[in-house]
Order: C-alpha cells, then structure tokens, then sequence
C-alpha cells in the first residue's frame, strides 16, 4: 500500500496560484464554449476587451459543437497584483490546441485582454 506525500515546498502551489488557476479556468471555460459555438459572444462580453471580442467573434473550432473540444488542463501565474496570464490546453479526441489568455483587474471585475489560439 503506498500513501501520498503532501506536496512541500516549492511543489505546492500558493493561494495565489490556486486564485490565478481558478479565476483562469473559470474564464477560460467561458470563452472555450464562445469558441465552441455554445455560448453566444453576449454572455461573456463585459468581461472581455474589444479586441477579444472581436477575435472571438471572429474565430470558432472545427467540429466544435461534436462532444469535442473540452477544457483538458489550466497552467495559470499571477504575474501581478491584478495580471493573470494562463494557457489552457483544450482539445477533442484527435486534437490538442492551447489556448493563452491575459486577464486584468478592472475596479472589482477581471478582463480578458489578449486571446490566442494556437
């Protein structure tokens, strides 16, 4: 029988990285489904730039409305008190995309201000 061994250290992840992974999960999920066509660009527009909005308007996944593409993983740094940066690896059963967000403080919402697609 084996036991797992806390992670210590410079392994564990701080509050704030566990915040800045979770805000960018929650955002990024959001826009994945913008992507995807299963969320219309009106539900998430007051929390992304006008830039973002029109990349996301703009941009959409191949097959995305098959069960496919899926949030697989968050890699997330809070780079400043109020600056996420984050890529999040999506992907459908035959294909694996990453998707890189900054997001920015704004009074008492976060912003997404840079969205890309790779």
């Amino acid at each position: 029988m084996t036991t797992a061994t806390p992670l210590t250290g410079a392994e564990a992840p701080t509050p704030a990285e566990r915040s800045a992974t979770a805000l960018a999960a929650r955002v990024g999920e959001q826009l994945l489904d913008v992507l995807a066509g299963r969320r219309p660009l009106s539900q998430v527009r007051d929390r992304v730039s006008g830039p973002v909005a029109f990349r996301l308007a703009g941009t959409r996944l191949h097959a995305a409305r098959s069960p496919g593409y899926r949030l697989r993983s968050v890699h997330a740094c809070l780079t400043a008190e109020s600056t996420v940066e984050a890529c999040l690896v999506v992907g459908s059963p035959c294909r694996a995309r990453a998707l890189v967000l900054r997001l920015e403080r704004d009074g008492t919402r976060w912003v997404c201000t840079l969205l890309s697609l790779v």
